[in-house]
């Protein structure tokens, strides 16, 4: 069943010109608007007119129930209290009522047009024109008065507006739940609001908490702080601000090692690494160039934990980064935690940065100190009081060992940056490892010289990974001297290591213990004789300046190293067999030697190999 009202004789009847009863003035309830505004906002003031008018529109609906008419007459007279009370001159007013079978009420939708509402001047007089809907009390009297009414919320929303520059003010009422998710500056939203009080209370417990946490932030900064000053380790403020925060956290180097922890098992952290390796290869940065710090503190999501990360900077150089393992819970956000890590990363940063500069002074000592081993301008004697002073020690045995890198730079800065991160990675390398070593420059080759060297093919392993995975894709050729005893053989050993990188032709890495008699013949400073010798036995080989010339040179090279294997001698020179078989016959008609009788081949071999330490004479 449904039932239509529609009654435009309520303006006519009750509208009243000049003189509007209102229990307050027009211009007192602008005031109270104003007041509301500036006491609570003007973004809460719609909330509390909307409540005032609907309590309103509650006491009248209660009003007229207590009469005997039927809802359909209610809906007649409300308008008209609503009249009276003095908030409008009148009202055009529509309505359709639909109900059940049983004569229960199902639903109502109405519509109509405020006149000359209040809201509409008082709100301009005091706020000047507006973007919205404002006559609040209006939709809150309509609301309540159809909620008490039917005994259901009705919800009233003003569609239009005067005084948002329309040319009426139009309300449309329905049930609460057909408006479905249009809340927006709607009652539902209005009246659903907290009151001010409680909003107060939950702001002032909110205050109360952030008052809390920012006390707790400020101790555990402080504390921190007095470690550094103090002198401590990363390891001892890790320690503190675990304790502190009392949560797992963990400080790791670029590799993902993991350099201090706190309340978290060596296995735990294991398992985390692989984790990271496995899930988020790209946390791995082997470049710090690469490191953008706008990316800032991340988090790494797990299916059992997450990870927070922060990462430590010092002087725009990415060193490491501080996390923290959080267990899986609802909630989103970490910005607590964030701040906790952001502050350990400055504390850990504080440390690094000292760390480094003492790294690098007592680096650039030792660098200078290698200097003079290798210069012999000093005595033994005053060469090993001078080590004492920095923790060398020279009554062990040691290894020289002379790098070569393969790297193309830019320009001359690039590749001093580049040798200033070689040698404070290296040091860095031995420190960490407990191993004493003398890193630096000489003749533009990188000299190291390693003490406790019996595993050298070990530790220089562990090392060239160690170095390719901070410099990048960097080929390094290495030479390496025979054990030496004493500082006053260094000069022998840095002699040996440099003999031994000019033969790193067909391998990157070559000890002088490997050369046998090749390194006899060229320590025994018989240059002229070995250059006669050359002359003699390789002819034109050796003395033409022919580029053809030496590419037989270099065929004849390789050919006696791979002992006479043609096979890998063509692999070695990316030749075909008929190109390979044709430059070794050629080599034959011009030698006038048999090269596959190994007196004739083993002899030449030792000649080339002392060329090319003596010559400067390159093989590719």
């Amino acid at each position: 069943m449904k039932i239509s009202i529609e009654d435009k004789t309520i303006e006519k009847v009750h509208r009243v010109e000049h003189n509007r009863r209102l229990k307050l003035t027009p211009n007192s309830m602008g005031i109270l608007r104003l007041q509301v505004a500036k006491h609570i906002g003007i973004e809460r003031m719609d909330s509390f007119l909307f409540q005032f008018g609907w309590e309103m529109g509650v006491a009248d609906g209660k009003e007229l129930l207590k009469s005997d008419k039927s809802p359909e007459q209610l809906v007649i007279d409300g308008p008209i209290e609503h009249i009276a009370s003095g908030h409008i001159s009148g009202i055009d007013h529509r309505c359709d009522i639909e109900y059940y079978e049983d004569g229960s009420f199902k639903t109502l939708i109405g519509r109509g047009e405020w006149f000359d509402s209040y809201e509409v001047e008082q709100h301009t007089n005091y706020f000047g024109k507006s973007t919205v809907p404002v006559c609040y009390t209006l939709a809150g009297y309509s609301s309540g008065l159809m909620s008490t009414i039917f005994k259901k919320p009705l919800i009233a929303k003003e569609i239009t507006c005067a005084a948002a520059g329309d040319d009426t003010c139009q309300w449309i009422v329905k049930p609460q739940e057909d408006w479905g998710d249009d809340v927006k500056q709607n009652a539902v939203d209005l009246l659903g609001r907290k009151p001010i009080v409680k909003e107060l209370e939950y702001t002032y417990d909110s205050l109360l908490e952030q008052t809390k946490f920012i006390t707790s932030l400020s101790n555990f900064q402080k504390k921190l702080t007095n470690e550094v000053v103090n002198g401590r380790t990363l390891k001892d403020v890790v320690k503190v601000a675990g304790k502190l925060i009392g949560m797992p956290l963990t400080i790791e180097n670029l590799s993902m090692e993991t350099i201090a922890c706190s309340g978290i098992s060596d296995e735990k952290i294991e398992k985390i690494r692989e984790d990271m390796m496995e899930e988020v290869p790209e946390f791995l940065v082997k470049d710090q160039s690469e490191y953008i710090i706008s990316s800032g503190e991340k988090v790494y999501v797990f299916e059992e934990y997450d990870r927070i990360v922060v990462p430590v900077i010092v002087q725009k150089q990415l060193l490491g980064y501080c996390t923290m393992i959080e267990k899986k819970r609802k909630e989103e956000g970490y910005d607590e935690e964030y701040l906790y890590l952001e502050h350990l990363a400055s504390a850990a940063a504080l440390i690094l940065l000292s760390e480094k500069a003492v790294f690098e002074s007592l680096g650039r000592l030792k660098g200078s100190y290698l200097d003079q081993v290798l210069s012999n301008e000093f005595s033994p004697a005053e060469l090993v009081k001078r080590g004492k002073y920095i923790g060398v020690d020279f009554t062990q045995s040691y290894r020289v060992v002379a790098v070569n890198y393969k790297k193309q730079f830019k320009s001359l800065e690039d590749e001093f940056n580049f040798q200033e991160k070689l040698l404070d990675l290296s040091y860095q390398y031995y420190r960490r490892k407990g191993k004493q070593a003398l890193t630096g420059f000489k003749d533009d080759k990188f000299i190291m010289l390693i003490f406790e060297s019996y595993y050298i093919d070990n530790i220089l392993d562990d090392y060239i990974k160690y170095i390719h995975e901070y410099l990048g894709c960097t080929s390094l050729q290495v030479g390496i001297s025979s054990h030496m005893e004493n500082i006053k053989d260094a000069i022998k050993g840095f002699d040996e290591a440099c003999i031994a990188l000019r033969l790193t032709v067909r391998k990157n890495r070559l000890s002088y213990d490997e050369l046998g008699i090749v390194g006899l013949l060229i320590n025994s400073n018989n240059m002229e004789s070995i250059q006669l010798l050359a002359e003699k036995e390789l002819k034109g080989l050796y003395v033409s300046k022919d580029e053809k010339k030496h590419e037989l040179f270099e065929t004849l090279y390789y050919f006696l190293g791979n002992g006479g294997n043609l096979k890998n001698t063509a692999l070695d020179l990316s030749l075909s067999m008929s190109g390979l078989r044709h430059r070794v016959q050629r080599i034959e008609d011009i030698l006038q030697k048999d090269l596959r009788d190994p007196e004739v081949s083993n002899s030449l071999l030792l000649i080339m190999k002392a060329l090319i330490v003596l010559k400067d004479i390159k093989i590719s």
